[in-house]
């Protein structure tokens, strides 16, 4: 019968690199897909207030590699009207109940955030279905931020906004078909004056 001889030597400096991976890959913050049953509160924990408050004044400076998103909170007689660096109609930003809505020609068109309820509930507008996901550990401008996940899928596209107090909106994510198509982050914020 022959006997192997395995070189040890060789073999455990492999094991450690494979087990060094596989234990600090997951704890860097590597753009991976966002599930609720990943985050923080899930289910039940409140929505804390103070997330979302928009008026006329913030202004908002996102960057997604190149490409720059600004979006602004003007006061047209007596209305908040959002506008950002794209062509398009004036949104109206109004407060309707726990809602905040963006209105076009008197159409709701979005409602990216409850104001009161729990991380894990839910709503629907059109074809779009609203998903509070919970609290998300991210870096806003540097900072380490605990930030509100709200999630809106339609078709074959799923937006992701992440709310921060203060700021409101601090990430903007959109993913199709499970691609991340635009991930837009904070670098700017001016909040205008205060109530």
């Amino acid at each position: 019968m022959t006997q192997v001889h395995v070189d040890r030597s060789r073999f455990y400096p492999n094991i450690l690199w494979l087990l060094a991976l596989v234990l600090l890959v997951p704890a860097c913050r590597i753009d991976r897909p966002i599930h609720p049953y990943q985050l923080e509160g899930f289910p039940g924990a409140p929505i804390e207030p103070g997330l979302f408050e928009p008026r006329p004044g913030m202004r908002w400076t996102f960057r997604d590699g190149e490409k720059e998103l600004v979006l602004e909170v003007s006061d047209r007689n007596g209305a908040m009207i959002l506008t950002g660096s794209k062509e398009g109609p004036p949104v109206e930003v109004r407060e309707s109940g726990e809602f905040v809505e963006m209105v076009v020609e008197d159409r709701v068109v979005d409602r990216p955030f409850k104001r009161a309820g729990q991380v894990g509930d839910s709503w629907e507008l059109g074809e779009a279905r609203y998903t509070v996901f919970g609290y998300d550990e991210i870096e806003v401008m540097g900072v380490p931020t605990r930030a509100l996940v709200v999630a809106v899928d339609r078709k074959s596209q799923r937006d992701l906004y992440w709310f921060a107090p203060g700021a409101g909106w601090v990430r903007i994510r959109t993913e199709r078909k499970g691609a991340v198509v635009r991930d837009a982050r904070l670098v700017l914020f001016e909040a205008g004056p205060t109530r």
